[in-house]
């Protein structure tokens, strides 16, 4: 989605918070101003260990002041509800558009 609509990003940028190391799914530039956003994708939400490194990003993002819905993006899937589409674009065009 990011492709269609033209919007800058990169693929698993290094992004140094503190003294942790994080590589978020997209490192996206707002076409019109110019703000950095980050989205992370957490797409094995049906998997304990998983859900707990994700919770553990998330608190990280958040002590360094990259608050989710406003410079953090994030999408959530379990195997038995896949991220569809459509909500991809949804937020693409509600964030970016």
């Amino acid at each position: 989605m990011l492709h269609k609509y033209k919007i800058p990003f990169r693929y698993e940028a290094v992004l140094k918070i503190g003294d942790s190391i994080l590589y978020p799914d997209f490192t996206i530039r707002h076409p019109q101003t110019g703000k950095v956003f980050y989205w992370e994708h957490f797409g094995l939400m049906n998997q304990q260990a998983y859900r707990k490194n994700a919770c553990s990003k998330l608190q990280l993002y958040i002590s360094n002041g990259i608050i989710p819905n406003i410079q953090l993006i994030t999408t959530y899937e379990t195997v038995d509800k896949p991220l569809d589409p459509e909500t991809v674009e949804k937020m693409v065009e509600h964030y970016f558009l």
